[in-house]
């Protein structure tokens, strides 16, 4: 019903959450969502738009963000999302029907307000030290910092933020999270109490130190002040005053008070008690995080950091970093590499199937335990870029004759084995006969233990030994039938014969025009050898 509806006309305006444009905008939206994170605040409580007179480069700034906000309402029309039970609707009705019943619609285009624009001409019309003329469209600034939710969400969901989480250290990302969260409330802290002596001021800079107020306290404190010390009276020393509403919050948030700074009047002593109190729990939150980092305690981050290491070791290993579609069978425009990181990233966000159960071991999976967790598709895709070269080597099981599907049935059976110098090598004791294909070492093969003749086997990369001869049954010529030797350290991936058997059960043509001829000789060669004794 989805798929017919959103054939419909218009489809080719949607915008799909993959969209590499989307990415590029949900980026730059989060620089300006950090942007306005400390302008509206600094605007509204420190600086009283003395920058946005004064600089017409910054001006101009400010009113590019403002368009990039105004853009964005409109683009949530054409933006794809995803219903309560996780569908993604993308039918351009649907999307606009729920856009606007939600309300963020009407939010977002008042919180686009040119205030920018109106306060800049109202500065150049009229007095630059007073803005409370107008100082009800700086309120439209506010409706801003409700997408802030929205937005963060988003933006964990983004490209960006899920490469950083792949690609770094969990433990350091964390903690530079909490650095960013400490400074922007820090920030905030600090602007709500410098705004405090603004409004009790009467929405001005000038004459700060005639009326009763904490900076005022606090600046005639200081009967004779040194050179170079802060001056936080007038319009344009807006930094001065910033570092000390700063220095004010630092010292509440981190319990330190030196007690230079105080409040004066009852509004300050209001705001000043709600400060600290809000203060005391947001610094033991950080506190506790922190140690929650640095200890790593959580089981399920943990998690994640192990299983990521495992896949980065294993995408290492790809032969390719991304196979054609005709050989994977997937039609997927993404790395495989790429898509087992995002897999296991939203499997972590999302905790989909049973992220701490320990999976089964299943060929590969020993070795690249990343595989057992993997959606089924995605598994083959890994399986392929592991094994696709290895198996090209051998005829009947190249994709000239098998299809991906088939190709990743065997790869997921293989084995990868590891032997030591000197030990030898037949059959599985589990899986039987089957082909080695050498990644490392070097090794012989002879005919059996006791036999004098041999042939060197050179171990590179890649080579596959015995193909012919793993077709022959078991029990034809078994004490004339190949047996490996090692001479140093050898990695191999094992290709079980009843997996190879089973495939070619199922594909007649690859038996029929390959396998069959390659038995056939097999079997000659093996009848033709004399019995060992007379060698």
């Amino acid at each position: 019903m989805l798929l017919r509806t959103c054939t419909s006309k218009g489809i080719k305006y949607v915008i799909f959450p993959e969209n590499k444009f989307l990415r590029v905008w949900d980026s730059l939206m989060i620089v300006v969502i950090i942007f306005y994170t400390f302008y509206i605040p600094f605007h509204g409580g420190i600086s009283g738009g003395y920058l946005v007179v004064t600089s017409r480069p910054f001006f101009g700034f400010v009113v590019s963000m403002n368009a990039i906000f105004f853009i964005d309402t409109f683009i949530c029309f054409f933006r794809a999302y995803r219903d309560e039970k996780g569908l993604l609707v993308f039918s351009l009705r649907s999307i606009a029907l729920n856009y606007i019943r939600s309300g963020w619609f009407f939010i977002n285009l008042l919180a686009s307000f040119p205030t920018t624009a109106i306060d800049y001409s109202n500065y150049k019309n009229a007095d630059p030290t007073s803005g409370s003329t107008l100082f009800i469209f700086e309120l439209f600034k506010l409706l801003r910092l409700l997408r802030i939710n929205v937005k963060i969400k988003q933006m964990l969901r983004s490209e960006v933020i899920s490469k950083i989480y792949e690609h770094v250290n969990l433990a350091v990302t964390l903690m530079l999270k909490f650095l960013f969260l400490i400074i922007v409330v820090s920030h905030w802290f600090g602007c709500i109490w410098g705004y405090i002596a603004y409004y009790e001021n009467g929405h001005t800079w000038e004459n700060l130190d005639n009326t009763t107020n904490w900076i005022s306290n606090w600046y005639n404190s200081m009967t004779d002040p040194p050179p170079g010390s802060l001056n936080p009276i007038g319009f344009n020393n807006f930094m001065s005053r910033y570092w000390l509403c700063l220095f004010w919050a630092i010292q509440t948030i981190t319990s330190v008070g030196y007690g230079n700074i105080v409040p004066v009047t009852n509004l300050e002593f209001a705001v000043a008690n709600v400060l600290m109190l809000c203060s005391g729990i947001f610094w033991a939150y950080v506190i506790g995080s922190l140690v929650d980092v640095v200890a790593v305690a959580s089981k399920l981050q943990n998690e994640y950091v192990e299983r990521m290491d495992k896949a980065n070791r294993m995408v290492a290993n790809f032969e390719h970093k991304m196979l054609p579609e005709s050989v994977t069978g997937s039609s997927v425009d993404m790395k495989p590499s790429k898509r087992v990181r995002r897999f296991l990233t939203n499997q972590r966000d999302h905790c989909t199937k049973n992220w701490l159960d320990e999976g089964s071991s299943l060929s590969l999976s020993e070795e690249y335990p990343t595989l057992d967790i993997l959606s089924p598709e995605l598994r083959k895709v890994c399986a392929l870029n592991l094994t696709h070269n290895f198996l090209e080597t051998i005829p009947y099981l190249s994709s000239k004759y098998l299809s991906p599907n088939e190709q990743a049935e065997i790869a997921l059976q293989c084995r990868t084995l590891e032997f030591a110098a000197g030990e030898h090598f037949s059959s599985h004791p589990e899986f039987g006969r089957g082909i080695l294909i050498f990644r490392q070492g070097l090794g012989f093969t002879s005919r059996n233990l006791t036999q004098k003749c041999f042939t060197w086997t050179r171990g590179l990369r890649g080579s596959a030994i015995d193909v012919n001869e793993v077709l022959v049954e078991d029990e034809y010529y078994k004490e004339k039938q190949l047996i490996y030797h090692f001479v140093n350290y050898t990695k191999a991936i094992f290709l079980p014969r009843e997996a190879i058997m089973k495939v070619l059960e199922k594909n007649q043509r690859a038996w029929k025009d390959c396998a069959r001829w390659r038995y056939f000789g097999a079997a000659l060669v093996l009848h033709s050898l004399k019995d060992a004794k007379s060698l």
